[in-house]
C-alpha cells in the first residue's frame, strides 16, 4: 500500500506547479567554428568535447584544393589566361587524391577541440614548377644552328613598319592558349605563333613586303594514324623535332622571306599554316606586297583534317627572328601581359 502511495505521490508533485515563480532557463547550444587559411592548404575545425558537428565538417574540411589555386602558390605571376592553359597538364599530374587536406593535428585548448587538415605542398609544388617551367624555352628554337643565341627582349622589338593583320578584322586573340609560349601537350611542344580561329576559307594575306621561299602547293593531306604514330615518337622525345613540325603539322603552308629591313639586326620570316587554298601564282621567288592575299584558311595537318573534316579551321601565323646566333620566335619567353602587348603593337 505504501508503494502505491509514493507512486501516487510523485505523479502529484510532477504534475503540479511549484509555487515559486518560474526561471526561464536557455539552454546553450554549442555552434562549432570552421576557419580556412587564406592559402587554403589548411583547415581548422574548433569544437567541444564531444565533437560536435565533426563529421560533416571534416568532410569540407577534406576538400580538395583547386589546381588553380596551387599554380597561384607556385606561381604568383602567371597570368590568370596562361594558368588555364595548364589545368589539363595537371589535373593528369595532381589527381584529388594528392590535392586533398588530411588529418594534420588534435589539440585540446580551453576546454575546447582543435582538429586541423592540412595539404602538404612538398611534393606539390615541385611538379607544377617542373610543368610550368618546362614550357619556357630559353633557348633558341632550332638546336641545330645554336651558337649561344641570345633570345631578344621582344618587348623592346619593333619592326620598322606595322604589320597588317594577316586576316582582314581577326585581332590578335587574348586567349593564352592561342598566342606564343602556350604548351603543345598533343605533341611534347610549344606554341610559337598566334592562331588566327577564322571560318574555313577566310582570306589570308602577307603582313608585309616580300618573297615567297614555301608554298605548298601540291599539298596532300596526311593519313591520320601516321599522324599519330609520328607524334608517339615525338612523345618519345619529350620535344617536337624541327621535321615532324614543319614537314607534317604545319600542313599546307606558305614561308614568306621579309630580309633583314623589318627587324634591325634580324632576319624575318613569317609563316602560315593550316591552309585550305594557296593561289597559283604563289610560287618560291613571287615578290608579294604586304595586304596581298594569297591563300585562304583551312585546317590541314591537324588531326580533323586528316580524318576529313573541316573542324578547327583557323590560321596558325608565326613571326622568327634570325641573327647569327640562332633564330627565335617572336614574344618567346614573354609573360602574358608583356606577350599580349609585343603582338597587338606588331600590328598597331
Amino acid at each position: 500500500m505504501r508503494y502505491y502511495f509514493l507512486i501516487t505521490l510523485s505523479l502529484w508533485i510532477g504534475c503540479t506547479r511549484p509555487v515559486h515563480k518560474n526561471l526561464d532557463v536557455k539552454i546553450l547550444k554549442f555552434e562549432p567554428l570552421f576557419q580556412v587559411s587564406e592559402d587554403q592548404l589548411t583547415a581548422t575545425i574548433t569544437t567541444d568535447r564531444t565533437f560536435t558537428a565533426y563529421d560533416s565538417l571534416s568532410l569540407v574540411a577534406k576538400k580538395v584544393v583547386s589546381i588553380n589555386k596551387l599554380i597561384s602558390l607556385s606561381d604568383s605571376m602567371l597570368h590568370d589566361s596562361s594558368t588555364i592553359m595548364f589545368l589539363p597538364l595537371l589535373s593528369d599530374l595532381l589527381p584529388d587524391g594528392k590535392r586533398s587536406r588530411k588529418l594534420n593535428s588534435i589539440s585540446l585548448k580551453n576546454n575546447l577541440v582543435q582538429i586541423s587538415f592540412m595539404l602538404d605542398t612538398t611534393m606539390i609544388s615541385p611538379i607544377i614548377r617542373e610543368t610550368i617551367n618546362k614550357y619556357n624555352i630559353d633557348k633558341t628554337i632550332n638546336p641545330l644552328f645554336d651558337r649561344d643565341g641570345i633570345i631578344p627582349n621582344f618587348s623592346q622589338l619593333s619592326p620598322s613598319t606595322t604589320l597588317t593583320l594577316p586576316c582582314e578584322k581577326l585581332d590578335v586573340p587574348t586567349r593564352a592558349s592561342r598566342l606564343p609560349n602556350a604548351p603543345r601537350s598533343y605533341r611534347s611542344g610549344i606554341h610559337r605563333g598566334i592562331d588566327f580561329f577564322s571560318n574555313w576559307g577566310t582570306p589570308v594575306r602577307s603582313v608585309a613586303d616580300g618573297v615567297v621561299i614555301r608554298s605548298d602547293l601540291n599539298y596532300e593531306e596526311i593519313n591520320a594514324d601516321f599522324r599519330l604514330e609520328i607524334l608517339n615518337k615525338a612523345a618519345k622525345l619529350d620535344r617536337t623535332p624541327s621535321d615532324i613540325f614543319n614537314e607534317l603539322l604545319l600542313g599546307q603552308a606558305v614561308i614568306i622571306d621579309h630580309g633583314f629591313d623589318l627587324f634591325a639586326g634580324f632576319r624575318a620570316i613569317t609563316i602560315y599554316a593550316h591552309l585550305s587554298h594557296i593561289n597559283k601564282n604563289i610560287k618560291p621567288g613571287y615578290k608579294i606586297s604586304k595586304g596581298e592575299v594569297f591563300s585562304k584558311s583551312g585546317n590541314t595537318g591537324t588531326r580533323p583534317s586528316t580524318l576529313g573534316t573541316r573542324e578547327e579551321s583557323h590560321l596558325h601565323w608565326e613571326l622568327i627572328l634570325q641573327n647569327k646566333n640562332g633564330e627565335y620566335y617572336f614574344g618567346q619567353g614573354l609573360k602574358y601581359d608583356e606577350l599580349n602587348s609585343s603582338l597587338n603593337k606588331l600590328f598597331k
